[in-house]
């Protein structure tokens, strides 16, 4: 296996830009804000130059669209509503947020 052949960023290290912000990288990397800080034992994000690792998702990111409640994407995603809320650390959703629903079920 050469190089090429590797998934992007295989040891799962990103190094912070000019620019970036903990939403701006959650969104490129397709993590919740919660999980990046976790995972780095962060407060705050380090400035520029400075090193965090990208973990891997619990699940795959949903944008909550209007309309919409915790009942309802359970149902669209077959999850439970406890594991919902666990998953996403919250009781309740508004339009936009970014939250994390079970891989490939829809």
């Amino acid at each position: 296996m050469n190089l090429e052949e590797c998934e992007k960023n295989p040891f799962g290290l990103y190094e912070i830009k000019e620019g970036d912000t903990a939403i701006s990288i959650c969104a490129e990397h397709g993590i919740l804000l919660r999980e990046l800080m976790r995972a780095n034992g962060l407060e705050h994000l380090p400035g520029r130059g400075g090193i965090v690792k990208i973990p891997k998702p619990e699940g795959e990111v949903y944008v909550v669209s209007a309309g919409e409640t915790i009942k309802s994407i359970c149902e669209k995603f077959n999850m439970r509503e406890d594991e919902f809320c666990r998953r996403n650390g919250c009781d309740y959703i508004y339009p936009t947020q970014r939250v994390l629903v079970r891989f490939g079920a829809k």
